[in-house]
């Protein structure tokens, strides 16, 4: 499984990139401040999910999300994500 700062780094970078591509979304519009992670569950070998907190800069919001990740031949990759709130 990937370590919490390994995770987030993950969930950061990924939403990073996201929002780039789609700039009409709060992703595009906010930078991303700082991700935590609340829980990590191995669903089977290779493969955990996610869930955490990423916070938007200026009045962004909160978003709640889970995530799924896998393990490659070179570290773990985002494989899916859902959106579990927004506050």
């Amino acid at each position: 499984m990937p370590s919490p700062n390994r995770a987030q780094h993950l969930i950061g970078k990924y939403f990073t990139k996201y929002g780039k591509k789609n700039r009409d979304i709060d992703f595009g519009n906010h930078k991303i401040t700082k991700v935590e992670i609340s829980s990590i569950n191995e669903l089977q070998k290779h493969i955990v999910e996610v869930e955490g907190f990423t916070m938007l800069a200026d009045d962004g919001g909160v978003y709640q999300i889970r995530t799924t990740m896998e393990k490659k031949a070179f570290g773990w990759k985002v494989l899916n994500w859902e959106n579990l709130g927004h506050r």
